[in-house]
C-alpha cells in the first residue's frame, strides 16, 4: 500500500483500519525513515498536506478521528494501543481535528486529569495533552490543568503550562513564578521553551510576561534571561520580556533608564508580537 494514489483512493472505513495499523506497528509500507527521523504520522500529514482532493482530506481527517477513538478504547499503559494514541494524538493535533477534543477528553481523564498519577504509557500521555492543550475549547479545562501542575508530577507540567496557558491566558501568567522556581530543582524542566512560548503567544499584550515576573530575584531573572538567550533571544526580547534590574532594582528597561527628554524608545516589542 506504499502507493500514494492507492491510500487516496481508500474510503473513510479503510483508511481508518490503516491508520491503526501503522500507529499500532503492524503495517509499515510505506516505510517510516530513521534517517530523516521521521515517526508514522509524518507521513500521513504529509499526505494530507500535499493532496488537492478535499473529498479524500476530508475522509482521512474522519478517519484520524476515529482512529484515535478507537485505539483510545484500548490498553494505554503499554502495547500498541498505547503506541498508536500516541502518534493519533501528534497526527490530529497537526491536522488540528477539533472534532478529536472529546476524546483526547476521555484519555485524559484515564490518566492525570481523573487523578490516576501513572496510569498511561508517559508519552501516549503526554502527546494526548499536547493535542488536547491547543485543541481544548478555551476556559473549560483550567480546573483540570491546575489541579496536574499542583501534583508532583514533573513530566507532566511543561504541557500543563500550555494547556493553561491556552485554557486562559491571563490566570496562566500566575503559574510563571512558580516555573522559574521548579525549574531550580527539576533541571530538566524546559524553562525557555516555556518562557518563549508565553512571550511570544501574541494573545497578550506587550508587557504582561514582564509584569507576571516582575518580582523575581536578580539571580532568578538572569535565569531566565540565559534560558531564553539560549534558544536564540535576541537583546531586544529579552529586555521586553524580562527587563534588566537597574541600579536601585529597578525593572524599568535600559533604554528607558539611559535615554532622557523627548526620544522615543526603540520598538521592542515588534519582533515578540509577530
Amino acid at each position: 500500500m506504499s502507493d500514494a494514489f492507492t491510500i487516496t483512493g481508500l474510503s473513510a472505513a479503510k483508511l481508518r483500519a490503516w491508520l491503526l495499523a501503522r500507529m499500532r506497528g503492524q503495517e509499515v509500507d510505506p516505510p517510516v525513515s530513521e534517517l530523516h527521523l521521521e515517526s508514522p504520522d509524518d507521513y500521513v500529514a504529509a499526505l494530507h498536506e500535499q493532496s488537492r482532493d478535499k473529498a479524500f482530506r476530508a475522509r482521512l481527517e474522519k478517519a484520524a478521528v476515529a482512529a484515535l477513538a478507537e485505539a483510545a478504547q484500548g490498553n494505554l499503559r503499554e502495547g500498541p494501543d498505547a503506541r498508536a494514541v500516541r502518534y493519533l494524538a501528534e497526527l490530529v493535533d497537526t491536522l488540528e481535528l477539533r472534532a478529536a477534543e472529546s476524546t483526547l477528553r476521555e484519555i485524559a481523564e484515564r490518566g492525570a486529569f481523573g487523578g490516576h498519577d501513572g496510569a498511561l504509557d508517559h508519552d501516549a500521555e503526554e502527546l494526548a495533552l499536547f493535542a488536547l492543550a491547543g485543541l481544548q475549547t478555551p476556559g473549560e479545562l483550567y480546573s483540570k490543568w491546575l489541579a496536574v501542575w499542583q501534583r508532583a508530577l514533573p513530566h507532566l507540567w511543561p504541557v500543563v503550562t500550555a494547556g493553561l496557558r491556552i485554557s486562559d491566558p491571563g490566570r496562566a501568567l500566575g503559574v510563571l513564578p512558580e516555573a522559574v522556581e521548579r525549574a531550580r530543582s527539576h533541571h530538566d524542566f524546559p524553562l525557555g521553551d516555556i518562557l518563549w512560548a508565553f512571550a511570544t503567544d501574541p494573545t497578550y499584550k506587550p508587557g504582561a510576561v514582564a509584569g507576571a515576573l516582575a518580582g523575581l530575584s536578580s539571580e532568578a531573572r538572569r535565569r531566565c534571561r540565559d534560558a531564553l538567550a539560549a534558544l536564540g533571544a535576541e537583546q531586544n526580547e529579552l529586555d521586553a520580556w524580562l527587563p534588566d534590574r537597574g541600579p536601585e532594582g529597578s525593572t524599568t528597561p535600559a533604554w528607558a533608564r539611559r535615554k532622557k527628554g523627548p526620544d522615543l524608545p526603540p520598538r521592542l516589542y515588534d519582533k515578540a508580537a509577530a
